[in-house]
């Protein structure tokens, strides 16, 4: 050990060309690994000797804070039950954060499971650790003997939460979970959010001056877990919260193509507006409280066009906007954040509540362009790609309302022919049909 640590003081990066500290670097790299195989089989022999003496040489020894150590003494302890996986690390081909996810993973399916699947440990070796642990995750989540196969199963399997104080003093929390469960809670927090934002002073006050982003998030979750208020500690009244919102209804559209609903194609795409791609099981969870709706693009008779007649865009609008837009047209964030908003305005430019003159826009997009005097724009190619953007407001009222402009709204709803297209949809408050892409669902599209 000590000649290792003369020749390491000797390497000097001093006159080195890039090519030269590249592998200097990867050598360093490689190096490490191998140290770290040695702490972890140093590790494992210590708790063999006496259990607890590991963790103690480690935050002694190698200064690591106790959390730290702690990994490192149980991951020493599956590397004894994973043979594989110890071979490639005493040889320096796994970096000690892929070892920890091998760990977590034979932890969810079981160690022989890993460590006989010769892909997982390819992976291991070739991917950097970031997007390795992502791949030992889903291993894990497919993998699961107590979901039975079930993707969703595993991944609400695999959650899990931490509750610790940091070395600084500040409380930790920390969880992961599925992705269905993280929509609705994400949901909930950013409804709660935006109201203290408003309390706080809104667009028309200083809310930064109360409390900044970041802070109203960690409020926003205290105050859903306790029900007591982040800055003084009160119970909060019975009507706290958010009222009167215009957003979707609480819980989450599902995009799912027509063959997931029928069978026909069970491996076809599905997805949580706003959240990403799910597994289609998640179709089998659906309570009678859950709606299945038809999303239509085109014809008549449908309840998405209603003229002057009415202001505000109603729920089966809401929902073809949310799955043509998936989210803010110009910041992309989530639909759960966004209200709808007329492109030609309502009351200035007599523009009408229908689908082709509708756009989601989170508050911040359509404050700005209220603050800017200017408009979204839209073009549709011959693929029926829409690319969004900004344009300055026009001074004469329905200036936009022209034959190239009807046919490109056609276009941006996927009726160019004036015909219907129809598929199926599954999901929490109303779900549509379409591929997770740019653009609306057509009849027959995946």
């Amino acid at each position: 050990m000590k000649v290792a640590c003369e020749v390491l003081r000797s390497v000097s990066s001093e006159g080195l060309g890039e090519d030269e500290l590249c592998r200097v670097v990867a050598e360093a790299g490689q190096v490490k690994a191998l140290a770290d195989a040695v702490t972890v089989r140093a590790a494992s022999r210590l708790e063999a000797l006496r259990a607890g003496s590991a963790r103690e040489a480690l935050v002694a020894g190698t200064k690591l804070s106790g959390r730290a150590a702690k990994r490192v003494t149980e991951a020493a302890r599956q590397v004894e039950e994973m043979p594989n996986v110890g071979r490639l690390m005493d040889e320096g081909k796994l970096t000690l954060e892929s070892v920890f996810a091998l760990g977590s993973a034979a932890r969810q399916c079981g160690a022989a499971v890993v460590d006989g699947s010769d892909e997982l440990l390819y992976q291991a070796i070739t991917r950097d650790a970031g997007s390795f642990l992502g791949v030992a995750r889903k291993f894990a989540q497919r993998h699961d003997p107590s979901a039975g196969g079930d993707l969703l199963q595993g991944q609400r399997n695999s959650r899990k939460a931490d509750l610790f104080v940091g070395s600084d003093g500040m409380g930790v929390l920390k969880g992961e979970m599925d992705p269905v469960s993280f929509g609705l809670l994400e949901q909930a927090v950013d409804e709660r959010r935006d109201y203290l934002w408003r309390k706080d002073g809104g667009r028309d006050g200083t809310p930064d001056e109360v409390r900044n982003n970041g802070q109203r998030t960690m409020d926003a979750v205290f105050e859903l877990c306790t029900g007591r208020d982040a800055l003084t500690h009160e119970p909060l009244p019975a009507d706290d919260g958010p009222r009167g919102s215009r957003r979707l209804p609480p819980g989450r559209i599902i995009a799912v193509t027509a063959g997931v609903v029928d069978g026909t194609d069970p491996e076809g795409s599905c997805e949580i507006i706003g959240v990403g791609p799910v597994p289609p099981s998640v179709l089998d969870r659906m309570s009678p409280d859950d709606r299945l709706v038809g999303a239509i693009f085109g014809g008549n008779g449908q309840p998405l066009w209603l003229g002057r007649m009415e202001r505000l865009a109603n729920l089966p609008q809401y929902v073809a906007v949310a799955l043509r837009d998936r989210g803010c047209v110009l910041c992309r964030a989530p639909m759960h954040r966004c209200r709808i908003h007329h492109i030609d305005e309502h009351c200035a430019d007599e523009g009408p509540t229908d689908i082709e003159n509708l756009a989601a826009l989170c508050n911040r997009c359509h404050l700005w362009l209220h603050r800017t005097r200017r408009r979204v724009v839209y073009e549709v190619d011959t693929y029926g790609v829409i690319a969004w953007s900004t344009a300055p407001r026009r001074s004469a009222a329905g200036a936009r309302r022209d034959p190239d402009a009807v046919e490109s709204a056609a276009r941006l709803n996927g009726h160019a022919d004036s015909s219907q297209a129809g598929v199926l949809a599954g999901g929490k408050t109303g779900a549509g049909v379409g591929p997770p892409g740019r653009g609306p669902p057509t009849a027959g599209s995946r």
